[in-house]
C-alpha cells in the first residue's frame, strides 16, 4: 500500500505543476491582488523570523526558489561560464552600463509630467529600482523558458554582491545625491546573499550530484517547491508596496505606473536586443532579457526606506515594479516560446509536472 501510495504522490504532483503551469499568469495576478488588500498580513508575516532571526519569510521564499532551480545545476556548468565568459560579460555590462544610462534617461521625463514633489522622488527611486541586484525570483522564469540558469545564478550571486554596494556612487552621478544619504543596510544583504542565494545554490549543486539518477522522479517536488516560493515573494512584496501606493491620487497612479512599465519594458527589451546583437545562444539569451527586466525590488524599497525616510514616495517606482515585473515576464515568456518554437515550455508541465532542462 505504502509502494503504491509512493508511486501516485509524484503523479499527483504533476498534475499540480501542470495546473499552476497553465495558470501562472491568473495565479500571479490573484496573489498580488489579495496582497494589494490585506498588507497586513504581509506585514505580520514578515515579523516572524527563525534561526534567531537571520531567516524571515523573504529570505525563506528565495531559498525555497533558489534549491528548486539549483539543484538542475551542475558544476561543470559554472566552469564552462568561466571558460567562455562572453554571456557573463554581455549581462554585467547591460546591468552596470546599458540599464542605468537607459532608466537614467527614461526618469527625466517625471519632473516635466508629475512635476517636481512627485517627479523628483520618482526619478531617485526609478534609478534605485535599476541599481538594485537582479531579482532571484527570475530563476523560475528562465527554468519555465529554458534559458542557461547556472549563467543568472551567476548574475545573482554578483549584483547581490557588489549591484547594491555600487548604487551611492551611481546615484551620486545620476542623482547629485551625496554617498551619506544612501543607507545600505549591509545584513540584509549579507543575509540574503548567504541563506537565499549562497545556501541553497551548495545544497541545489550537492543534490545534483547525488542524486542523479533519480532526479528526474524527485523534480516535481522541487518543481512545486519553487513556485511556491515565487508566490510567497510575490505576496510580501505586494504587501509591503500596497501601502505606499494608496498615498497617490488615481492621476498620479496613472502617471507613476505608466512610467515605471516603460523602464520595465524597455529594459526587457534592451535584454533581448543586446543578446541577439551580441550573437549570444539561444538559453544565453533568455537569460540576458530576464536578468535585464527582472529587479530585487524588495531591497530596493528597504533601501529607499532607510534612505529617504521622509520622502517615503522614493519607494513608489519600486512598489509598481514588484506588482507588474512578473505580469510582463509572463509576456516575455509566451513571446520566447512563440519565437523559438518551444511550445513544449508552454505545456511541459503536461509531460512528467515540469518543462525543465535535463540537468546539465
Amino acid at each position: 500500500m505504502s509502494e503504491a501510495v509512493v508511486s501516485v504522490v509524484p503523479v499527483i504532483l504533476s498534475q499540480v505543476n501542470a495546473f499552476v503551469r497553465r495558470q501562472f499568469v491568473h495565479l500571479i495576478s490573484a496573489i498580488a491582488l489579495v496582497a494589494f488588500f490585506t498588507p497586513g498580513i504581509a506585514a505580520f508575516v514578515r515579523t516572524h523570523k527563525a534561526l534567531y532571526g537571520q531567516l524571515d519569510a523573504s529570505s525563506f521564499s528565495l531559498f525555497l526558489m533558489m534549491l528548486s532551480a539549483a539543484i538542475q545545476c551542475g558544476l561543470e556548468a559554472f566552469r564552462v561560464i568561466m571558460r567562455r565568459p562572453k554571456p557573463l560579460l554581455v549581462c554585467l555590462a547591460m546591468y552596470f552600463v546599458v540599464l542605468p544610462l537607459s532608466c537614467w534617461l527614461l526618469g527625466q521625463v517625471c519632473i516635466p509630467l508629475l512635476g517636481r514633489g512627485l517627479g523628483e522622488p520618482m526619478q531617485i527611486g526609478l534609478d534605485l529600482v535599476i541599481l538594485m541586484p537582479v531579482a532571484a525570483t527570475a530563476v523560475i522564469w528562465v527554468r519555465h523558458t529554458k534559458g542557461d540558469i547556472e549563467l543568472l545564478i551567476s548574475l545573482v550571486v554578483i549584483t547581490m554582491s557588489l549591484g547594491a554596494l555600487t548604487a551611492p556612487a551611481y546615484l551620486y552621478f545620476m542623482n547629485g545625491l551625496t554617498t551619506n544619504s544612501i543607507k545600505i543596510p549591509p545584513i540584509l544583504i549579507l543575509r540574503n546573499l548567504a541563506v537565499g542565494v549562497l545556501l541553497p545554490l551548495f545544497v541545489g549543486v550537492a543534490l545534483n550530484k547525488l542524486l542523479r539518477k533519480s532526479l528526474a522522479r524527485i523534480q516535481p517536488y522541487f518543481t512545486l517547491m519553487g513556485s511556491a516560493g515565487l508566490f510567497m515573494a510575490v505576496y510580501l512584496n505586494v504587501g509591503t508596496a500596497a501601502p505606499l501606493l494608496r498615498r497617490l491620487s488615481l492621476l498620479e497612479i496613472v502617471y507613476a505606473v505608466a512610467i515605471v512599465l516603460a523602464v520595465n519594458l524597455v529594459n526587457f527589451f534592451l535584454g533581448s536586443v543586446v543578446g541577439r546583437i551580441a550573437g549570444l545562444q539561444r538559453h544565453h539569451q533568455v537569460t540576458c532579457e530576464y536578468s535585464s527586466g527582472m529587479r530585487s525590488n524588495g531591497t530596493a524599497l528597504v533601501v529607499g526606506l532607510a534612505s529617504f525616510p521622509n520622502t517615503p514616495l522614493v519607494t513608489v517606482p519600486a512598489a509598481i515594479y514588484i506588482i507588474f515585473q512578473h505580469l510582463l515576464a509572463s509576456v516575455v515568456n509566451s513571446r520566447l516560446a512563440a519565437r523559438f518554437g518551444d511550445i513544449d515550455s508552454l505545456q511541459g508541465a503536461t509531460n512528467g509536472g515540469s518543462a525543465l532542462p535535463a540537468a546539465r
